[in-house]
């Protein structure tokens, strides 16, 4: 029986390949390894055969996508399928193809499959080194997007070491929180990081730091361990059964922790398991059917966030695709990578595509000229080979998509969360419709509570927080978002937020009142209002404590009121990541009002009402993107997103 249904399995892949592949077949092939209990080699093979294309196309295209996520999701289980596994089913079966691409003054250096899986090899026997008793230590990752954090990634994802990437933006106190929370035994950093962060570390004498590029970072009672030294200490391990390690994997045990900002205390770390990482992968394909081995992504989303990790990450590597590190995050950067690489996807955030809009419209009449000209135009500015994009973590313009959607480049709308290892809808290719965030991905069951509360379940939703036991979020079986939505026809619409937290026009989450929490002890505030929800930095409206007793704020002055608040709002920036700081701000003339419907009978904001009422008060916040300082006749100008980093 076993051999016959490897015999199946080997046709189907033939058939695959060549696009001769039928629905039917494949149902019946994954059936009989379910009923027959076939042995772990089989239903990996199965499961190689999944991974194809044509068979992701030819199942979209019978309707049967959540009965086949189904039988993937219980053929996974049963044969302990983790990305281990995935990883050397690509080394073997695209060995000299190019899985990684690094750029390096304009050129291009390639690792292909089969270098890939080895090199994860090399890591994990020099992290074995460190392991007591058979006990493997916990790592973390602290580090911009380079290829060695990926290795460490990988080792750990491949052979069931807890493995913890820290959001690079943390402040001070997050990080040492993190480091902790998590239990890390062994940090991995960069250079540039290493030395900027080793205040946040050194205190922490038990965790070993590990620099991810050949240099030796010391500082105080730290030093570190450079690249290549690690390296060699796996030379020295004599005792590596990979085929053990590899079948030692727990499926069901927490192998990823992601830390996300609290809405008004510390980080919540996110558990995922192989098995929520693996389902996600099939579900992920099935809803992008189209995406092969031939593909080309152009990466620069971080790593330690869902986007950046699960689907451009380990979502190249199942599509056996070519994932490139971009040079730099900066879109002037992200151009010139764009002619380099010439990738066929861009995944992003909503800012990046607003500025390749605009880009556009400098070099042509986009309402004038022909289609062809503009397509022309198009084509050179993005490498001459874009055809899907996905613009999702904000707010796009409907014009911006439509645009897109019209020459030829398929850009997809999209809502997630790290809860849901990122993606929960997407818009079906050729389906958009203005403001939704399209349909549910395969394999995950939704629901609207009776206050329009989108709700989850599904393998590839998280089980919970870190050492978080009967969290609100999570309950009988279900994850509350805490996101307002309506559907209609199965698409769905954002319609409003529960949870006090945004994300800016970068795409990064901001909990509004762990920030106004900061201002509580000034004396001289009774109200404020923190503003940023799609903007690309932050304000806030101050209602000033007149009844304070140690200065009369009405006849202070308007300079002397200014420099007063601006030192408060300095204060509070020195607690922030960059990103979360506040640029600019407005003393209003009333403070919030439950009768104009802008507090709650329990004196919390109601933040849409508030932005609704002093939007003519909020919109000169933003009109200049920079501002200004004088010196006698000269005007000196200040970009904002530079006040903000500073």
């Amino acid at each position: 029986m076993e051999t016959d249904l490897n015999n199946q399995i080997n046709k189907a892949i033939k058939l695959a390949i060549n696009n001769q592949i039928d629905h039917k077949l494949l149902f019946n092939i994954a059936n009989d390894c379910l009923k027959s209990h076939s042995n772990q080699s089989i239903s990996h093979q199965f499961l190689d055969l999944a991974h194809f294309t044509n068979v992701a196309r030819v199942i979209t295209e019978s309707g049967k996508t959540n009965e086949w996520f189904d039988l993937i999701t219980r053929i996974i289980s049963l044969s302990n399928y983790h990305f281990g596994y995935l990883l050397k089913q690509r080394s073997d079966r695209y060995s000299e193809a190019i899985a990684i691409t690094t750029i390096q003054n304009n050129n291009k250096n390639n690792l292909n499959f089969k270098q890939l899986w080895f090199k994860t090899i090399e890591v994990e026997k020099a992290l074995t080194s460190f392991d007591l008793n058979g006990n493997k230590k916990n790592i973390g990752i602290l580090s911009r997007n380079i290829l060695n954090s990926v290795l460490v990634d990988f080792a750990c994802l491949s052979f069931g070491r807890r493995i913890v990437p820290i959001p690079l933006n943390s402040t001070s106190e997050h990080i040492s929180y993190i480091l902790d929370h998590s239990e890390i035994d062994i940090l991995f950093v960069d250079s540039k990081n290493g030395e900027h962060r080793f205040n946040d570390i050194e205190e922490k004498s038990t965790i070993k730091v590990i620099n991810l590029e050949n240099q030796n970072l010391s500082h105080g009672e730290i030093d570190s361990l450079p690249w290549d030294i690690f390296l060699q200490k796996g030379d020295f391990i004599n005792q590596f059964d990979l085929n053990k390690l590899m079948s030692d994997v727990e499926l069901e045990s927490v192998n990823t922790v992601m830390y996300t900002s609290g809405t008004t205390d510390n980080p919540k770390g996110i558990t995922f398991t192989q098995n929520n990482l693996m389902s996600k992968r099939f579900a992920r394909a099935l809803a992008l059917p189209n995406i092969s081995s031939e593909d080309i992504f152009l990466c620069y989303l971080p790593l330690f966030h869902t986007f950046g990790r699960f689907f451009e990450l380990m979502g190249s590597v199942f599509w056996g695709s070519n994932y490139c590190f971009a040079q730099s995050p900066s879109f002037n950067s992200l151009l010139s990578d764009f002619k380099i690489v010439k990738p066929t996807i861009f995944i992003s955030i909503p800012k990046r595509w607003v500025q390749l809009y605009e880009l556009i419209q400098t070099k042509i009449d986009i309402d004038d000229d022909d289609d062809k000209n503009i397509q022309s135009v198009i084509l050179e500015s993005t490498g001459s080979s874009l055809k899907l994009g996905l613009s999702a973590a904000g707010y796009l313009d409907p014009e911006i998509f439509k645009f897109f959607q019209h020459y030829s480049i398929n850009l997809l709308s999209g809502y997630g969360m790290t809860e849901a290892t990122g993606g929960i809808t997407m818009t079906p290719e050729k389906e958009y419709i203005e403001n939704s965030v399209g349909k549910s991905l395969p394999g995950i069951d939704m629901k609207l509570e009776t206050d329009g509360e989108l709700c989850l379940r599904g393998p590839y939703i998280s089980n919970g927080y870190f050492k978080k036991i009967n969290s609100k979020s999570f309950k009988n079986g279900w994850f509350y978002t805490q996101d307002i939505f309506r559907e209609e026809n199965g698409h769905f619409f954002i319609i409003d937020r529960k949870k006090d937290i945004y994300k800016n026009s970068r795409g990064q989450t901001i909990a509004p009142q762990k920030i106004e929490n900061l201002f509580q002890d000034f004396e001289f505030i009774k109200s404020v209002f923190l503003i940023g929800d799609g903007q690309e930095f932050n304000t806030v409206l101050i209602y000033p404590n007149y009844n304070n007793t140690s200065r009369d704020l009405r006849n202070l002055g308007k300079q002397k009121i200014r420099e007063l608040f601006s030192s408060m709002i300095l204060s509070v920036n020195g607690f922030l990541s960059p990103f979360e700081r506040i640029v600019n701000y407005v003393i209003i003339n009333r403070d919030f009002s439950e009768e104009k419907g802008e507090l709650t009978s329990k004196k919390t904001f109601k933040r849409k009402n508030i932005l609704q009422n002093f939007k003519t008060i909020i919109s000169p916040l933003y009109e200049k993107n920079y501002s200004s300082l004088f010196y006698n006749t000269k005007e000196i100008r200040i970009p904002n997103w530079l006040i903000r980093e500073i």
